[in-house]
């Protein structure tokens, strides 16, 4: 279901139609293929999975064994912690088996248990049976979508290769996706760009330019793909999303804040929203307004579950920041059941504790956290950005300089901005020059995040060596 259709009249009128009846209390009387797309509508742009159910729930009672109510409860079942057998039965109501909606969900349920071959099969018996011409190349689409959806690049690839005509638009949307889905950004941003080429007006491709730029850390490239969809339709709350959050890769937390607030307008039971508001006050010394967000945050959650340990986590930092270490370990506890990497959050733990001057406890946490890990140097590098960020200068650099002296400096692309803070704030100009260099070519978000302090505002990690040298003596 494209947003294309959930901004269009027909779909428009269906809504207010099915809500003025929802404030009448009578039941509206529409087939069941419209309260599927209500409740989608419900699920996508609002985030309201409560009223999404009540109106799959009515879809059901009034149309008992139809395909696309039982469809969603089985997805929904499949979303919200992987019930594979809850799934199963509500896919076992819907009557017509032929219905190609219910081949879908069995087979993505048969991926979820990860019994990828016998999906495999099972979709290759169902393809058999299609004739028309236009069905068979919808039903591969779909197949190769659905795939990509679990990031099963390669099985996506595959089956789209079926598809003859290689300018198909079908072929161009899935290989943009795998190929980004795979990180070769470039390569797929080359294939929207041909999509965008014939059609500028497509919002959803520039979401998909938005993301890769994103996650290749073309953060202002991404914003204005973003730009572009918003001004395609200014309540796109994917655009929205993606351009708060490369202005907050940016720094820019205080305008970052502002769009995550205008995301929660378009999704308010979102609680992502809620956390990224906390995180960009907290990053601005806000600490009491991000309490506030973060709580409104927990709450949302609380029904999904979705985002508690970033939540809990940022709760920690907060409550430290508020000086109430109690508070903070409370919220730390919070995450030991949760789905996390918990040596991780035991860095977090000494780092709270090294805050408030429990060195001998956050020395404990810390050890702990390197045995458990097996000496990994993510791990290393997280205890050493703590001891730096709580002060300990002398120790931090030798902790960096230890850690870049294990990894292979080929690939290792972190640390470098922190030692290089080090040797500044150390008065060691040879040593800060040397690994600036090194920290601007390796890592320059890193580089922005630690390091921005020493020079003018809004100036770009690539004049940082530039400006280092011709200023300072």
């Amino acid at each position: 279901m494209e947003n294309d259709y959930f901004r269009s009249k027909r779909f428009l009128a269906l809504l207010a139609k099915y809500e003025e009846c929802q404030k009448s209390g009578v039941t509206c009387i529409i087939s069941s293929d419209e309260y599927a797309d209500i409740a989608e509508y419900y699920q996508m742009h609002d985030a309201d999975m409560q009223r999404a159910e009540e109106a799959i729930d009515t879809a059901i009672g009034l149309y008992p064994g139809s395909t696309d109510p039982l469809a969603f409860k089985a997805r929904i079942c499949l979303m919200t912690g992987d019930d594979t057998e809850g799934a199963r039965q509500w896919a076992a109501q819907i009557e017509d088996k032929s219905d190609l909606e219910y081949c879908y969900v069995m087979a993505e349920i048969l991926v979820v248990e990860g019994r990828y071959d016998e999906a495999e099969d099972f979709l290759r018996k169902r393809q058999e049976e299609i004739d028309d011409e236009d069905d068979a190349i919808d039903f591969v689409y779909d197949v190769a979508m659905l795939l990509g959806d679990y990031d099963l690049m390669d099985d996506a690839e595959r089956w789209i290769q079926e598809i003859k005509g290689k300018d198909d638009i079908y072929y161009k949307e899935v290989m943009a996706r795998v190929l980004i889905g795979r990180g070769q950004f470039e390569e797929g941003e080359r294939m929207l760009n041909t999509l965008l080429d014939d059609d500028p007006f497509a919002a959803k491709w520039w979401n998909m330019m938005a993301n890769s730029q994103y996650r290749r850390g073309a953060y202002r490239e991404s914003i204005e793909s973003c730009e572009y969809a918003l001004a395609l339709d200014p309540n796109d709350d994917e655009a929205v999303f993606n351009k708060a959050n490369s202005l907050f890769q940016l720094g820019n937390y205080e305008e970052a804040a502002d769009y995550y607030t205008r995301y929660m307008g378009l999704q308010p039971e979102d609680e992502t929203g809620e956390l990224f508001i906390g995180i960009c006050l907290l990053s601005e010394d806000r600490a009491v307004e991000a309490e506030q967000h973060l709580k409104k945050a927990e709450k949302l959650a609380e029904r999904t579950q979705h985002n508690l340990f970033s939540i809990y986590q940022e709760l920690a930092f907060t409550e430290s920041r508020l000086g109430k270490l109690d508070d903070a370990l409370y919220y730390l506890d919070k995450t030991d059941t949760l789905d996390c990497d918990h040596n991780e959050m035991l860095v977090v733990r000494g780092h709270i504790l090294l805050e408030h001057g429990h060195l001998d406890e956050a020395r404990e946490c810390f050890s702990e956290a390197v045995t458990k890990s097996n000496a990994s140097p993510h791990i290393f590098l997280r205890i050493a950005v703590s001891t730096y960020d709580n002060g300990y200068l002398p120790l931090a650099q030798k902790m960096f300089t230890s850690l870049l002296e294990i990894v292979d400096t080929d690939t290792w692309n972190d640390g470098y901005s922190y030692l290089a803070a080090c040797y500044h704030e150390r008065g060691n100009r040879k040593e800060w020059l040397k690994y600036l260099k090194m920290a601007v070519e390796k890592n320059p978000l890193e580089a922005k995040n630690v390091l921005a302090d020493f020079f003018p505002a809004n100036m770009d990690p690539q004049d940082y060596c530039r400006y280092a040298l011709e200023n300072e003596k």
